[in-house]
C-alpha cells in the first residue's frame, strides 16, 4: 500500500487595511511569521516616524521581547528617505525604558550620516544630561566634516562636567593642535573640577600625539 505523503501549503497573509496588519502585528499571542508579514506590509504602506511611534508604544517597557521582529523593522528603514518626522519619534526612542531600542535609536542615526546633523545639534542643545551625552557619542561616531567644529562650540557652552567630559575625550580624537589653547583655559573655569584637568591633559597629548 502506498503512503501519500501529506504536505501543508503556506498561503501568504492578504491585509486589507494597515490597521488590520498593525493589530496582528501586536498581537504578542500571534505566529511570528504572521507578525512578519503584517510589519513588512507596514513598512511598505507608513512612513518610519509612524512604524517608530508604533514600536516605541509596544515596546518601551518590555526589553526582551521580539529583537528579531525590531531588527527586521530598522533594517529596512535604511532606503527609506528621513524626514524631520522621523527623527522626532527617533527623539522620544532615545528616552525609552527599554535599553534595545535606544540603542536601535543610536545606530539609526549614526546609519543616517549628513541627513541627521541637524538633529544632532538639536539634542546637544537638550536639557537632559544623558541626551547631551547620547549626542556627543553619536557625533564622535558618525564623523562629519564638522563634528569637531560642533564639539567645540559645546565645550565653550556646556556648564555639566559630564558633557563636557564626554565632549572633550573625543575632541582628544578628532581635535588638532589649535584646539588645545581652549582646552587649557578650561582648567581656570573648573578648578573646582581635578578630574577636568586630567581629562583635559589626556586629550592634548592624543591630539599633540
Amino acid at each position: 500500500m502506498a503512503f501519500i505523503k501529506s504536505e501543508t501549503i503556506y498561503t501568504q497573509r492578504v491585509f486589507r487595511t494597515f490597521i488590520e496588519a498593525q493589530n496582528i502585528f501586536e498581537d504578542m499571542d500571534a505566529d511570528e511569521s504572521l507578525r512578519l508579514e503584517a510589519l513588512e506590509y507596514l513598512l511598505i504602506h507608513k512612513e518610519i516616524s509612524y512604524i517608530l511611534d508604533m514600536l516605541l508604544l509596544q515596546y518601551d517597557k518590555l526589553n526582551n521581547s521580539d529583537h528579531s521582529l525590531l531588527d527586521h523593522a530598522f533594517a529596512n528603514f535604511g532606503s527609506k528617505p528621513k524626514r524631520d518626522d522621523d527623527f522626532n519619534s527617533i527623539f522620544k526612542m532615545l528616552e525609552s525604558h527599554n535599553a534595545y531600542l535606544r540603542n536601535k535609536a543610536i545606530t539609526f542615526l549614526q546609519d543616517s550620516g549628513e541627513n541627521a546633523k541637524g538633529f544632532i545639534k538639536k539634542l546637544l542643545h537638550d536639557e537632559q544630561r544623558d541626551i547631551r551625552i547620547f549626542a556627543v557619542n553619536i557625533l564622535g561616531d558618525v564623523k562629519y566634516e564638522d563634528s569637531r567644529i560642533m564639539l567645540l562650540e559645546l565645550i565653550q557652552e556646556e556648564k555639566d562636567v559630564n558633557v563636557l567630559m564626554t565632549a572633550i575625550d573625543y575632541l582628544g580624537e578628532i581635535g588638532d593642535q589649535d584646539d588645545t589653547e581652549l582646552l587649557m583655559s578650561l582648567k581656570d573655569k573648573f578648578t573646582h573640577e581635578p578630574y577636568v584637568a586630567f581629562g583635559i591633559d589626556m586629550a592634548c597629548e592624543k591630539i599633540k600625539g
